[in-house]
């Protein structure tokens, strides 16, 4: 097993704070469509993925992310056994984060496009189209983030660890 983490830039906490559900439901989609994607193409397989929101960081501020618990290989594509993937490696971090930045770009300018967002307060100036894309222009040239490693102490430490924010 392999933990993989998905951060989404701060510049967006204002949007996401207003339109948490829509949000997520695109930081899980743009997650796991960039997870699934990497394992048909490098591991010609269907991984598995397990998907924890958090919305804080360690000192309490908004720090919107995804831990992901991704099986290391998966179910061949053609049925036939168990594809296993590098015993230190899964898949590279930089090319995971460009993907997963451009589907969740695209997923925001979806929801935008269809009226799912909402802009109140300090972001009702994005509900002009102009804006919203110069929103997106700044997300889509910031840093995005995305830390793969293999658990150090195996994937019962990040459940215990992912498990004390899922269950306070």
């Amino acid at each position: 097993y392999f933990h993989i983490v998905f951060t989404v830039p701060h510049l967006l906490n204002g949007l996401i704070r207003q339109n948490r559900r829509v949000v997520f439901k695109v930081l899980f989609e743009a997650a796991s469509a960039t997870l699934l994607k990497f394992g048909e193409h490098r591991l010609r397989a269907r991984i598995g993925i397990t998907a924890i929101l958090h919305t804080w960081s360690q000192t309490l501020f908004d720090h919107y992310h995804l831990h992901c618990i991704v099986t290391g290989g998966g179910l061949a594509l053609d049925g036939h056994g168990w594809v296993r993937a590098a015993a230190h490696y899964l898949f590279p971090v930089k090319a995971l984060s460009a993907m997963f930045r451009g589907k969740f770009i695209h997923g925001l300018r979806k929801q935008f496009d269809e009226g799912q967002l909402e802009f109140h307060g300090e972001v009702a100036a994005l509900a002009n189209p102009g804006a919203f894309e110069q929103l997106l222009h700044l997300a889509a040239s910031s840093k995005w983030v995305v830390y793969a490693k293999r658990p150090f102490a195996g994937p019962p430490q990040v459940l215990r660890y992912l498990s004390r924010y899922t269950h306070r």
